[in-house]
């Protein structure tokens, strides 16, 4: 899928734009049991681009996850993570969240609406973003882009496994720009 696509309305390349790549972006969640940490995973395979217009609610984000990518760090949940039981990545091999609208509160902390397509599923997806120290004026060489954010989304949401078995159902989503 075409990055451009994901950010209508805005012009690529601007000198307020950033480059998202697994090098300077992390994308991990978290599944809770009970209130504990049942398992985490990241993805290591990810591209975007996070754009700003000018405005104080202007500018876009979007992001392509490859899903086979995912990393629990054991090789046994690796594997059922990407089975057809759970993510089916060889059926839906790609997960996608573009925005719709970022509303800055101050210049360090916004929330970015959107949408997030996973397992074949679009919804609505909120993240909450802080901390974030961005040296858009920069040569694109230089340029960095530190933030954390935070979402939470429903595997039942998406059809995926929820039971008490597979953990709870709420998962939190994390994506930090380093």
């Amino acid at each position: 899928m075409a990055l451009a696509s994901l950010l209508p309305g805005v012009a690529m390349g601007t000198t307020g734009g950033y480059h998202l790549t697994a090098a300077n972006t992390h994308i991990s969640f978290e599944v809770r049991r009970l209130g504990l940490r049942l398992f985490s995973a990241e993805f290591h395979q990810l591209s975007g681009d996070f754009v700003l217009d000018g405005s104080p609610e202007g500018g876009a984000m979007g992001v392509v996850v490859q899903m086979g990518s995912i990393d629990c760090h054991d090789a046994g949940w690796n594997v059922r993570l990407r089975s057809p039981q759970w993510l089916d990545v060889e059926k839906y091999p790609e997960m996608t969240f573009h925005s719709r609208a970022i509303h800055f509160d101050g210049a360090h902390r916004a929330t970015v609406e959107g949408e997030l397509t996973l397992h074949g599923i679009t919804k609505p997806l909120v993240f909450t973003f802080s901390d974030i120290n961005c040296n858009f004026g920069a040569p694109d060489a230089a340029r960095t882009c530190h933030f954390s954010g935070r979402a939470q989304i429903r595997r039942s949401d998406f059809r995926l496994p929820h039971g008490f078995w597979e953990g709870g159902d709420l998962v939190d989503i994390w994506v930090r720009g380093v």
